[in-house]
């Protein structure tokens, strides 16, 4: 299946890169620790030298980076002399390219239905919110015990389809999440 990301609820530093070639990146910037890219924390010393040009060491060699040109979330980089174009998204701008490209299949997977026949007792988490796979999103009732149904993957929260108080009928759609992990 690949790495798995826990995802923090404040995202707000998380950011997907993605080269022409297709190649993703995942970067997360953390407050109080080294960057973190791919799930590898990285020793990177960032520098900024003037406008649009900086510098940063890493692997005790030094690189120098020039932003060429932005437009919206696309940039071209220069790094040691080497032109690089990436498109830059927040994470919920990368989701949403996502389901914009993806077929309804593919959504279809991470969706929530109902196990069995029962009434919605709790919803943990709203519309929006960032869940991580085992993390519970709601209590069901079923044959007088309550069940919490879990997110099965990395995700955010698209749309809660019931409410407390709720009854559902088995295999009814509960919750729609899109994976931050595809």
């Amino acid at each position: 299946m690949g790495t798995s990301y826990i995802y923090k609820r404040d995202a707000s530093r998380l950011f997907i890169a993605l080269r022409e070639n297709g190649k993703r990146f995942k970067i997360y910037i953390p407050k109080e620790s080294q960057p973190v890219i791919d799930g590898i924390e990285q020793d990177i010393d960032f520098v900024e030298q003037e406008d649009f040009h900086y510098a940063f060491d890493w692997n005790g060699k030094r690189f120098h980076c020039e932003l060429v040109s932005r437009d919206q979330n696309k940039a071209v980089v220069k790094v040691n002399g080497v032109e690089y174009k990436f498109s830059l998204e927040s994470l919920f701008s990368y989701i949403r390219r996502g389901m914009i490209n993806s077929d309804s299949n593919k959504l279809n997977e991470n969706n929530i239905v109902a196990p069995m026949p029962g009434k919605i007792v709790d919803i943990f988490l709203a519309e929006g919110d960032l869940v991580n796979e085992g993390e519970p999103i709601l209590s069901l009732e079923a044959m007088k015990m309550q069940n919490e149904i879990s997110a099965n993957c990395n995700g955010i929260i698209r749309k809660i389809r019931v409410q407390s108080g709720q009854s559902v009928m088995k295999d009814e759609l509960l919750v729609e999440i899109s994976s931050i992990d595809e």
